[in-house]
């Protein structure tokens, strides 16, 4: 495994969990607790090369988030609570990680087949990025673990829409926690996406972000 201070990731998420639990505890009562050493060992055995280290480290300390909240029978519909990164997207799991990198494998092989990317471009060795947050439409955010300059570089990338050009969203997990929680405490936008508050009919509040041109 690579050796990476981890120190900068663990102040950039304590700063992010704080805003959680100080703004929308709702959000951060989402948070599930972390994964266990046999679940991050299965990960990896499933994905078949090593996690990278902040993706270890964000894992050790939540696996992923509970389901959203649906209250069936009533009027007052889903309370998304722990859609907590632009474009909704909630942590998650190491099952969900597991799952999800397996259709990025499927569509690299696909992308391979077609002869359609290099394997300098994301698309070309998405097989060696790992998801770590979804949202609802198809989408995935992602660690790219390819070797070199690229290795640890968060992407979105819109699965369902088609789009495998994929956006940078960091050059580091810290990178990315920290410019998501920037833009939580000044009420600026991270990228086009801007934090605003999401009433539920409950009368509870969590985070939803705006996109806007």
């Amino acid at each position: 495994m690579t050796s990476i201070d981890l120190a900068p990731f663990d102040q950039a998420w304590d700063r992010f969990e704080s805003w959680l639990a100080a703004r929308s505890p709702a959000d951060h009562a989402a948070l599930r607790p972390p994964a266990t050493s046999a679940e991050l060992a299965e990960l990896e055995r499933r994905l078949g090369f090593a996690l990278h280290p902040e993706l270890r480290r964000l894992l050790e300390r939540h696996n992923g988030v509970v389901e959203p909240e649906w209250n069936r029978g009533s009027e007052q519909g889903v309370f998304p609570a722990g859609n907590i990164l632009p474009l909704g997207h909630r942590l998650a799991s190491t099952a969900e990680i597991a799952s999800r990198h397996e259709i990025l494998v499927d569509v690299a092989e696909d992308n391979d087949e077609a002869d359609l990317w290099d394997e300098e471009d994301v698309a070309g060795h998405l097989g060696l990025c790992v998801p770590f947050a979804l949202p609802n439409d198809g989408g995935v955010a992602f660690v790219d673990h390819r070797p070199g300059p690229t290795y640890g570089h968060v992407y979105e990338m819109g699965i369902g829409s088609g789009d495998l050009e994929g956006t940078l969203w960091g050059v580091s997990l810290t990178e990315f926690v920290g410019a998501v929680t920037d833009a939580l405490e000044t009420g600026s936008p991270f990228l086009y996406y801007w934090p605003v508050t999401f009433e539920h009919a409950s009368g509870r509040t969590c985070v939803e972000w705006d996109v806007r041109s």
